[in-house]
């Protein structure tokens, strides 16, 4: 059985839901995730990523505020290996999302 841990992290935008929900998931699709999935109903987006050092998933939440929308972002991943002492694959995750979004 792996070994995960999770990483949170939230942020507002300005905008409205569905444009930023198909920019995130541009981004998503764009740092490399696989079987992306959306619940429209919650505004929730899902996704796995898996590359030879890191393997884990993504889960996107878009929420109304007076703001703009929060994103708010939780990255889970297997922290059982020899590559999780060099860097943090909750941050790998996290970075492959934000940095692609636009």
């Amino acid at each position: 059985m792996a070994i995960r841990k999770s990483k949170e992290k939230n942020f507002n935008v300005k905008g409205e839901i569905e444009p930023i929900k198909i920019k995130c998931i541009s981004a998503l699709e764009a740092g490399g995730f696989k079987k992306i999935e959306t619940n429209d109903f919650l505004n929730q987006i899902a996704a796995i990523y898996s590359k030879a050092t890191v393997v884990g998933k993504i889960e996107i939440t878009l929420t109304d505020n007076e703001k703009g929308v929060e994103i708010q972002v939780k990255s889970t991943a297997n922290t059982d290996n020899i590559f999780a002492l060099i860097t943090s694959p909750n941050d790998k995750i996290m970075n492959a999302f934000t940095s692609n979004l636009k």
